[in-house]
């Protein structure tokens, strides 16, 4: 399932450090809650290598999609925003600042409000999706109605 959400991309180390910044620059936006620092910890030690930058190197620095923007072109640019709002909802509380940054993000690497809109819906059907195997349909609903899937 993740593989149909995320197709298929060559990721350098460069894009790696570029979306963990991304990340903790969205998840900052509202304040870095611990599910999404678990999630940005776990995708860059997936890939980290020895010698590479600590987690707390990248995450410290301001991150400037003016920069980034050259690595995340056609679909890496979608990629890279299903991340940040995939980040965005790890706390559980997709917040308005976040949808903000995400949409400014997107502007940046040339995606419409319309586009953010598609991978956003995307994005929610995803998380909805991987909880199709719970057998509680009051905490299903639940779910769907935090997601604004009603």
């Amino acid at each position: 399932m993740i593989a149909d959400f995320f197709s298929q991309q060559d990721l350098t180390f460069d894009h790696v450090k570029a979306l963990t910044a991304g990340m903790y620059a969205v998840a900052r936006a509202d304040g870095v809650h611990d599910r999404e620092m678990g999630m940005i910890r776990e995708f860059y030690d997936s890939a980290r290598r020895a010698g590479d930058p600590h987690l707390e190197d990248i995450a410290g620095r301001p991150f400037d999609i003016a920069e980034a923007r050259p690595l995340f072109e056609g679909d890496m640019a979608k990629m890279f925003i299903k991340s940040m709002i995939l980040l965005a909802f790890a706390d559980g509380q997709y917040a308005k600042v976040e949808d903000e940054l995400i949409r400014s993000y997107a502007g940046a690497l040339g995606l419409a409000n319309d586009d953010v809109d598609r991978l956003h819906a995307a994005t929610k059907e995803f998380l909805l999706g991987s909880l199709a195997h719970v057998q509680n349909v009051e905490a299903l609903a639940a779910v769907a109605r935090r997601l604004d899937l009603k």
